[in-house]
């Protein structure tokens, strides 16, 4: 379902398989979806497993899209982009190829079965406040009003654990994009390598797009 166009930011987090190449393509597909446009991602930033049941280090970042979809038809298509890349059912807190969380939509207060705007626990999870951080500096929760990352710098140290740290894979500084899309800078190399690996595109009809 269509609706104004509005910002919106999508958590990303693998800790399988070639990483910091599977984060690159989904923001990519995030780019050629219907109704979707990439404004800029985070740096990405690398967590310690949490939960005791996931082996793998995970990497994580956060896309701002501009978004004219509702708040479930982009879950449906960050869903849609985990199974592409290879996601299949397995644990809770386990590891994963791809996992894509709608976090924050501007505008969006939503209690529903399966999907809360924003995401009630941005600013206890490192992994998403510090990237959200990046692409939307001081972005306060709704419901409180108080800037997520205050919220989580306020927390007992022993809460911010496993605290994520910034690692080199794209670069050393958050990027927005430019009116082309060639704007992945470092990432963009990786992404093109992963994408090869598709059998066919996403969306066919997006192959060239104007910004």
């Amino acid at each position: 379902m269509s609706r104004p166009s509005t910002r919106a930011a999508v958590a990303l987090g693998a800790s399988l398989g070639p990483r910091a190449a599977t984060l690159a393509l989904a923001v990519r597909l995030l780019d050629l979806t219907p109704g979707l446009r990439v404004l800029g991602r985070s740096r990405t930033w690398r967590t310690p497993p949490a939960g005791g049941i996931a082996r793998g280090w995970f990497l994580n970042a956060v896309a701002l899209l501009e978004s004219a979809l509702d708040p479930e038809s982009l879950l449906a298509r960050c869903k849609a982009i985990e199974v592409r890349l290879g996601r299949r059912p397995g644990p809770r807190w386990g590891d994963r190829v791809l996992d894509l969380d709608l976090v924050w939509m501007e505008g969006v207060l939503l209690e529903a079965p399966g999907l809360r705007v924003p995401h009630p626990r941005v600013a206890e999870r490192g992994f998403v406040v510090l990237p959200l951080e990046e692409v939307l500096p001081g972005l306060a929760d709704p419901r409180s009003g108080r800037p997520y990352v205050e919220a989580y710098r306020a927390l007992p140290a022993v809460a911010r654990a496993p605290r994520p740290v910034v690692v080199g894979v794209l670069g050393g500084a958050p990027y927005f994009l430019r009116p082309a899309f060639g704007a992945f800078g470092p990432a963009r190399g990786a992404c093109l390598q992963a994408q090869a690996q598709l059998t066919r595109p996403l969306n066919p009809s997006r192959s060239t797009r104007r910004r």
